[in-house]
């Protein structure tokens, strides 16, 4: 069973590009999320709601049924063998076209997977108590998507 772990990013605004800089100036090799889902704020002054909802890729991963060593993200240690979902927004205020995004690409995890379970970032880092912030009802509901 693969894990998957949604992520808040804690800021209002960003996106993958964004995250990237972020994660390289923290020794990272690059973005930990293998995906972001915007909310529109692309900068800390504008906003486009083209993008509210959009998915962005990150860390590379491929479309069989295997996570292998080299897909392995960077998002939650020692949790790390887990596909990383990153949420654009402070904890658990995400725009209703995200929470759409989230679970369009929780099915499409679980057609690629098979087996997954949804989890948030809280639930693996006690450190993070608030991050992605999502209500048990809206874990509830990813959880049991066919």
């Amino acid at each position: 069973m693969i894990n998957v772990i949604v992520h808040c990013s804690d800021s209002s605004f960003g996106n993958a590009a964004l995250i990237d800089s972020w994660h390289r100036q923290r020794g990272f090799t690059m973005i930990g999320y293998h995906f972001v889902i915007l909310n529109g704020r692309i900068s800390a002054m504008k906003h486009h709601g083209f993008f509210d909802g959009h998915i962005e890729t990150g860390r590379p991963l491929d479309d069989d049924a295997d996570l292998e060593l080299d897909e392995t993200g960077a998002h939650a240690f020692g949790y790390n063998n887990a596909v990383g979902i990153c949420m654009i927004g402070l904890s658990g205020t995400f725009t209703d076209a995200q929470l759409r995004s989230l679970r369009h690409l929780v099915k499409m995890m679980r057609v690629q997977f098979k087996e997954i379970n949804v989890i948030q970032h809280s639930d693996v880092d006690k450190k993070k108590p608030h991050c992605a912030g999502l209500t048990k009802l809206q874990m509830a509901q990813l959880n049991i998507i066919y």
